[in-house]
């Protein structure tokens, strides 16, 4: 009776469906970058532009600070070769798009590739300043 109840069991082991899979771990969810809601309508990338540069658009009013955030024009090899306040053209004090102008002056003999860098302004504390940066060729007048 002993084999039986054994070779019972084993039988009814060997035809019942195998356990399923254990499920997988969930991958650790990546952190979401969120683009700087910034549109810059002027100088558009890769532009060939004179002294004064003219850079325009709108930024989000936690980008500035007292009505401004910086505006900078770097050389390759990271020099700052200007540096200007991109202005609020408009209340600033919300969150919503405000429209912004500023001007940088500099002076080139020769066609000069550059980088147009916008920076945040008083960014919280610990916090690394969002900015985007645009490429731009300086061009002599």
């Amino acid at each position: 009776m002993r084999r039986t109840s054994l070779f019972l069991a084993l039988a009814l082991a060997a035809c019942s469906q195998p356990a399923p899979p254990p499920s997988p771990e969930p991958a650790p969810s990546a952190a979401i970058v969120e683009a700087p809601a910034i549109n810059v309508t002027a100088p558009r990338a890769d532009a060939r532009v004179t002294n004064p540069l003219i850079v325009e658009g709108t930024a989000p009013g936690d980008w500035y600070f007292e009505a401004q955030f910086p505006l900078q024009l770097r050389t390759a090899d990271g020099t700052l070769l200007a540096e200007a306040p991109a202005r609020a053209q408009s209340d600033w004090m919300t969150e919503a798009p405000v429209p912004f102008r500023g001007e940088l002056t500099f002076r080139v003999t020769q066609d000069t590739p550059v980088t147009l860098v916008l920076q945040e302004d008083m960014p919280g504390e610990g916090a690394t300043p969002r900015e985007i940066t645009i490429p731009v060729v300086l061009a002599p007048r």
